[in-house]
């Protein structure tokens, strides 16, 4: 055989057994969306897994470096000053073929298709993930909330997407009254309006998930109006939500009618025994009148037979 030839050919047998033994790196096929300041994990691994820790990994987007790790140590100075200290890899799951990048604080900026690579023997894999950040929305009431005097009722507010507001200030106003305040993390009265003192409640354990409802206790015609659900400090364009409480005072109405008519009717059964004496009365009278006249004509006729 010639030599040169063979040494073709084994040129790229080396190779094929190389591309053969070489893993599939695999990213997640669906579009990542994630909510500004939150973090994200954007998944990439390799298929069957192979220990990477001692290879390079790198995660750029566009022409940034997001994060680079070389021999199981990252190197900074490749990487792109927006992402520095918001980017990591888990280094036991680089044993075991994980390359996912986590990303914290999220910004809007970080919006775009960012690119696992692995490279190995001078050959490098990549995949990719769009990445979309987007801003959470205080979502009020469209149709208003109905009451009656006397009930609790729970005015409905949340944020869309979910996001965890617990270290953030959530105000509750009706016009320029302040209904409800929460800041640091628990209920602050100073502001509080005293007609709503001891009757507004959040729920702390659903403000993480975007949940900040506000329960209104043992409501009055007076509470009825438009309530605003505010976040002052939410990075968002829409940090207020609107609620319009209605209060229906049949229930305190009906009692009312009914006594009045009670009354009337105790009037109206007055009325019909002062009648009722009248007529036993003028009964009496004419019947005492009768029997005098009866007495009387007998009387007469034995007086003169």
């Amino acid at each position: 055989m010639d030599l040169t030839v063979f040494v073709l050919l084994s040129v790229c047998s080396h190779q094929f057994v190389l591309e053969a033994t070489q893993p599939q790196i695999i990213c997640s096929s669906e579009p990542v969306q994630a909510v500004y300041s939150e973090h994200v994990l954007l998944q990439c691994y390799l298929k069957p897994p192979l220990n990477a820790a001692s290879e390079t990994v790198k995660w750029t987007c566009g022409n940034d470096v997001v994060i680079l790790c070389q021999n199981g140590k990252y190197n900074p100075g490749a990487q792109r000053e927006h992402f520095e200290a918001r980017t990591a890899l888990s280094q036991e799951a680089l044993t075991k073929g994980n390359l996912s990048l986590m990303l914290t604080s999220l910004k809007l900026t970080d919006t775009g298709r960012y690119k696992c690579s692995f490279i190995t023997d001078n050959v490098e894999k990549s995949c990719y993930v769009n990445l979309t950040v987007g801003e959470s929305d205080v979502i009020g009431s469209d149709e208003p909330v109905k009451a009656n005097v006397g009930e609790d009722v729970i005015l409905p507010c949340h944020l869309e997407p979910p996001f965890n507001v617990s270290t953030l200030t959530v105000e509750w106003r009706r016009n320029k009254t302040y209904v409800h305040v929460y800041r640091s993390m628990k209920h602050d009265p100073n502001q509080q309006n005293s007609h709503f003192i001891n009757r507004t409640y959040l729920f702390c354990d659903e403000i993480g998930k975007g949940n900040i409802s506000l329960l209104l206790r043992n409501v009055s015609k007076e509470d009825e109006g438009l309530y605003i659900c505010y976040v002052p400090k939410l990075h968002s364009q829409v940090r207020k939500g609107n609620i319009t409480l209605k209060v229906d005072a049949a229930k305190h109405d009906t009692k009312q009618f009914n006594g009045s008519i009670n009354n009337n009717s105790t009037k109206n059964t007055d009325g019909a025994d002062v009648t009722a004496v009248i007529i036993a009365v003028i009964t009496a009278v004419f019947t005492a009148v009768i029997i005098a006249f009866i007495a009387w004509y007998i009387r007469k006729c034995w007086q003169n037979p």
